[in-house]
């Protein structure tokens, strides 16, 4: 039989052991999951529904990066502000050169709320390394100076208005711009298309509600007629167009 000071050991130890073992890839606050995962679980689970984020320099990603890879230096003063702007409800991965700044990275989003943070072992040297493929950075998208009182004239305005809101160094706002360009050709002498650059104009931001880019909104007499989050499909922009020129 346990002495009382053997079985407090014991029980202390099996409390402890049992609030490791469930608090392994969680975030207590947020009730979400911070993990570890493998170049194989991204390649083959998680490619094509999460957010990848690189956080490492402009001259290291100049060197290639994972494809569809949104770009957020780790180091700079505003990436806190940065990665407010992505959707926090995806999963997202994060890797940097080799695991070093994204592990700390992914602290940070978890800390901020992100429901699901996974950090890539080995970073992309270990991704290279394995066989997986990277890809060149895209170019970043122009940057465009717009006051908030030139906006709201635009809307106030405009018959009929689509707006981007996006920012340069987002991946998913980068995979929408031809679609955006292709519906400027084709409708811009009904509508008028406008890009806003939230992370250029944060009050713009605050003041339509822009809490993740990429976000699509029509306006049509001084009213938001629409709006939608995300990646968002050709022919459901264009059918909202055709909506709002009724």
């Amino acid at each position: 039989m346990l002495s009382p000071s053997s079985r407090l050991t014991f029980l202390l130890f099996v409390s402890t052991f049992f609030f490791a073992c469930n608090s392994l890839g969680q975030h207590p606050e947020e009730g979400g999951i911070l993990e570890d995962i493998s170049n194989e679980v991204l390649a083959k689970e998680l490619m094509d529904k999460a957010l990848i984020l690189d956080v490492r320099t402009p001259e290291e990603t100049q060197l290639g990066i994972i494809e569809g890879a949104t770009i957020i230096n780790f180091y700079d003063d505003d990436f806190e502000a940065k990665i407010q702007l992505m959707e926090k409800s995806k999963p997202i991965v994060v890797y940097c050169a080799s695991g070093g700044r994204s592990s700390q990275a992914a602290s940070i989003l978890a800390e901020q709320g992100f429901m699901e943070v996974y950090n890539l072992e080995g970073g992309l040297y270990g991704w290279q390394n394995e066989g997986w493929p990277v890809t060149q950075s895209l170019n970043d998208l122009g940057s465009s100076a717009i006051t908030k009182e030139e906006v709201m004239t635009l809307v106030q305005e405009s018959n009929a208005l689509l707006i981007d809101f996006y920012a340069p160094w987002c991946a998913p706002c980068k995979a929408m711009a031809p679609i955006i360009d292709d519906i400027e050709k084709k409708y811009g002498e009904s509508i008028h298309v406008e890009r806003v650059d939230v992370a250029a104009n944060p009050e713009l931001g605050k003041t339509f509600n822009v809490s993740s880019i990429p976000v699509f909104a029509i306006y049509s007499e001084g009213k938001e007629v629409w709006r939608n989050n995300g990646l968002t499909e050709k022919s459901i922009l264009v059918d909202e167009i055709k909506k709002a020129l009724e």
